[in-house]
């Protein structure tokens, strides 16, 4: 690893001096792109308080945070615990609600477990990614690995925004020409 360090333990990887960070902190500041200082604050802050931290656009925009963070593994969860929800409505818990309720709860109940999480998730994420990208590839080459693995990306939320409109579109319009969408919802 050529002086990048351990990133196997996670205790004690943003404990450093204000003034020269580590190179950990470094690469991984380096992954992060926009609003770096926010996500290694919030990191520094949860280990030094042992806290849970609250992320608002990540409870505000649900997946579609997720994926402009490109956190691809955790929005596949997101959309298979939305859908794992959704059979809660044949079963005696969920039939009595009326469907918008019911969307309405699931997209609730995930947005504020991702809103609690947020913050968390993407920090095992770029330690992942930075232990992958600093494994393979030159040292030299390290800084530009990082940037072009890491930062934000606008096209995937843009995919998923189109992806969703055309499902409830389709469900929709399903719905009005007689087809049961509700184990869809």
């Amino acid at each position: 690893m050529s002086g990048f360090g351990n990133f196997t333990s996670m205790k004690n990887i943003l404990d450093l001096p204000e003034s020269e960070p580590s190179i950990e902190e470094a690469s991984l500041a380096e992954f992060i792109g926009p609003e770096k200082e926010y996500y290694l604050g919030q990191w520094r802050r949860m280990q030094e308080e042992r806290a849970l931290s609250f992320h608002l656009w990540a409870l505000a925009l649900g997946p579609f945070w997720l994926l402009y963070r490109q956190l691809f593994r955790e929005t596949a969860l997101y959309i298979a615990f939305f859908f794992g929800l959704g059979l809660l409505r044949w079963s005696d818990f969920g039939f009595w609600l009326y469907e918008i309720v019911f969307l309405c709860a699931r997209v609730l109940i995930l947005h504020l477990i991702l809103g609690l999480s947020a913050n968390r998730l993407y920090l095992l994420h770029c330690k992942r990614q930075v232990e992958k990208a600093l494994r393979s590839g030159e040292p030299e080459e390290h800084k530009n690995v990082l940037r072009h693995k890491g930062g934000v990306s606008i096209l995937p939320p843009v995919v998923f925004l189109l992806l969703s409109l055309i499902w409830l579109i389709s469900n929709y319009y399903q719905g009005n020409y007689g087809i049961n969408t509700d184990f869809i919802f």
